[in-house]
């Protein structure tokens, strides 16, 4: 039975990750009403695996809301755990319990429902979830995240069973891998957590990547190394920190102004994504990987096939040189590639509608695409602003820009965040 609610509502936002409950609590702070669709923090709860950390420093894992008053700091010191702005790694589990904590503090009511079709209509979208309930909203704000946009090379799905072959995205809890000989495609951060932690439970895990060396952050100097007085202006002139990202001047853009990135030709937009802040993994793994995981680098897969239950692999090196590995499990850590012909809930007519880059919406400054009302943001926007919409830290720019652009254009209401009964 399809259940329909008639009232039409300002803004919706689908997602309710740090993207979308960032912007959720910036527009309730501005009076807008709105509703807020999705399972809160579902990606780090259910597509990470427990044990991992973030790669991003404590000082730029915080959610935002507008008198910022409850970052990962407060949270930490509210329940006893240790924090440090750089030095201590965030766990996983801090991480989503935080962002779990900031959903009940600032945006109550969220409604887990899935969207499956947005359709446009004269003034505004009609939204249908997986539950049968339909609605209406003005503007819809989509803070879906990366999980839909998970790459995997035909070429390993078109020729495997996929009881041999996962994504990292799949994982949640890496237990069914116990006991498993596992091989991971990919030199990123997620090849690099789920070698460290398949290696860590006792798995035999051997991880291979073109690049012939891993990357990892520079490990954070501590408090005692830090510069001081002249030294330390001269180093912040030199190389000043972005936020987030690392240092330098481009980062620093990137992070702070990713409005002026926004300014840039498309071409200097896309160069700087593919230069800057490519796959590397946490500092603090570097030793683990190294010590206890098979490492086959420099290598390109030249052949894939299943073989009495398995999957064989032929790679090649640089110099000629052939491998073979044969694995009871491949999970491909191959990355997230924006492309909205994956996106289900879209019809041929949004796409055809929707102007595209690669099939990469084209936003304005406001985070809006052509199809007017409808707006991108996270890892869907860092072709139009840059790498910092890769990042937690980036969910700040598209809070602000939101609640003063649709502060200002759409009609006020008093409910704080949702006109809804919970779903």
């Amino acid at each position: 039975m399809i259940k329909v609610k008639n009232s039409e509502i300002d803004v919706a936002i689908v997602g309710a990750g740090p993207y979308g409950l960032s912007i959720a609590a910036y527009l309730a702070g501005a009076g807008v009403a709105l509703r807020i669709f999705g399972a809160p923090m579902d990606s780090w709860q259910n597509h990470m695996p427990p044990g991992m950390h973030l790669k991003s420093y404590g000082d730029s894992s915080s959610l935002f809301d507008p008198q910022s008053s409850f970052t990962i700091e407060h949270y930490c010191r509210e329940h006893g755990i240790a924090y440090h702005p750089s030095q201590i790694p965030v766990a996983l589990e801090t991480f989503a319990a935080y962002g779990k904590a900031f959903q009940e503090r600032f945006v109550p009511r969220v409604e887990n429902r899935t969207l499956v079709a947005l359709t446009p209509l004269d003034a505004g979208y009609e939204l249908r979830f997986n539950d049968g309930e339909m609605t209406v909203a003005r503007r819809v704000i989509l803070a879906i995240g990366v999980v839909p946009y998970r790459y995997l090379p035909s070429r390993l799905s078109d020729r495997l069973d996929p009881a041999l072959l996962s994504h990292s995205a799949d994982y949640g809890s890496l237990s069914s891998l116990t006991g498993k000989s596992v091989t991971v495609l990919g030199g990123g951060s997620s090849a690099l957590d789920i070698a460290a932690l398949l290696a860590r439970q006792g798995t035999k895990v051997t991880l291979v990547a073109r690049s012939p060396q891993l990357k990892y952050q520079t490990v954070p100097p501590d408090d005692s190394q830090q510069p001081t007085g002249l030294w330390r202006l001269l180093g912040r002139l030199k190389s000043p920190p972005a936020r987030g990202l690392g240092s330098g001047w481009v980062l620093a853009a990137c992070a702070a102004t990713p409005q002026l990135i926004h300014l840039l030709p498309d071409r200097v937009r896309h160069a700087i994504l593919d230069t800057y802040l490519g796959p590397s993994g946490g500092y603090f793994i570097r030793q683990h990987i190294e010590q206890r995981v098979e490492l086959k680098l420099g290598r390109t897969i030249e052949g894939i096939e299943e073989h009495a239950g398995h999957v064989r692999l032929t790679t090649i090196g640089a110099d000629g040189a052939r491998d073979t590995i044969e694995t009871d499990h491949l999970i491909a850590a191959t990355g997230y590639r924006v492309d909205l012909r994956r996106l289900g809930f879209l019809d041929e007519r949004s796409l055809e509608r929707l102007r595209m880059v690669d099939h990469i919406p084209v936003l304005s400054g406001d985070f809006e695409s052509s199809m007017p009302g409808l707006y991108f943001v996270g890892l869907s926007s860092a072709r139009a602003f840059g790498p910092i919409m890769r990042f937690v830290e980036g969910a700040v720019h598209p809070a602000t820009r939101l609640a003063r652009v649709l502060g200002r254009s759409v009609r006020r209401r008093p409910s704080p965040v949702s006109t809804a009964l919970p779903g």
